[in-house]
């Protein structure tokens, strides 16, 4: 028991050293919007965020290349529809605050980039500046990336319509989107380190207070426990905290049972 238990306290401070490191390491940051301002999501790197003020921000991203979807979001007669308009490879550059935004051709484009450490803004691109620092979209269902070493698209009837002023994604709007990914995948890693699922969900608990998580980072932790009366403890342990509330139906298909899942629903009052 005494071995258990030093163990876990082994654990935690470990995960604690971790998640402190990895908020004050310089990682980069990403503001994504879309053209029109519709409502939309984004996948980095296999983790889901949503808009928020006309934007999405990602912080704690490693610099590098990083797998990017952005999908819109569409009101019909029929219910919902979804539409993607961007999937490729994006890249970070290190200690950056990179403001990019998703044209109506399905073209990544940076617009302003700041250094993070001095928060002076360097390299800013108006839409007919010639930047050249954007990934075309195949089809918007691109398997890679293709750098456009000259873009000249100020000179099209799109820039020629208001946006060659010099159009910036909102900056003022930063909010918290969950877990950074290397944060995250410390928790993973310590939560896999332990046998029984009552240390996991101590653990994840800690965390997640500390941090808070995604909708999806939520359902994928609650997914490494075994028993659901332990997977309906993490959830309600990790709702408060959970950024993108909208999303938290994603948690259904993590129960065993369906009555937990009810439980769970129950529990902050969806019905």
């Amino acid at each position: 028991m005494e071995d258990h238990t030093m163990k876990n306290f082994i654990s935690l401070f470990v995960l604690m050293f971790a998640l402190a490191f990895s908020s004050s390491a310089a990682f980069s940051e990403l503001n994504i919007s879309i053209s029109d301002n519709a409502s939309f999501f984004v996948n980095l790197d296999g983790t889901e965020y949503s808009a928020s003020a006309g934007s999405v921000t990602i912080r704690g991203l490693n610099h590098g290349n990083h797998y990017l979807e952005v999908t819109r979001e569409t009101m019909t007669l029929n219910g919902v529809s979804y539409n993607r308009l961007f999937s490729g490879y994006i890249s970070i550059s290190p200690s950056k605050r990179i403001f990019a935004v998703i044209d109506r051709f399905g073209t990544y484009k940076v617009v302003r980039t700041e250094n993070i450490s001095s928060g002076y803004s360097s390299n800013y691109n108006s839409y007919g500046s010639n930047y050249g620092n954007s990934y075309s979209n195949v089809n918007g269902h691109g398997n890679g990336y293709n750098a456009l070493c000259s873009n000249s698209y100020g000179s099209s009837s799109w820039g020629n319509s208001g946006y060659n002023s010099g159009y910036m994604p909102p900056v003022s709007n930063y909010m918290p989107m969950g877990m950074n990914p290397q944060a995250f995948s410390t928790l993973v890693a310590s939560m896999n380190h332990e046998v029984f699922d009552d240390s996991k969900v101590r653990i994840a608990a800690l965390a997640i207070s500390m941090n808070g998580v995604t909708s999806a980072q939520l359902r994928e932790l609650i997914m490494l426990l075994t028993f659901d009366s332990n997977k309906v403890k993490l959830a309600k342990l990790g709702y408060p905290s959970v950024v993108d509330k909208n999303n938290i139906f994603m948690l259904n298909d993590a129960f065993v049972f369906s009555s937990s899942a009810d439980e769970f629903y129950r529990s902050i009052g969806i019905w």
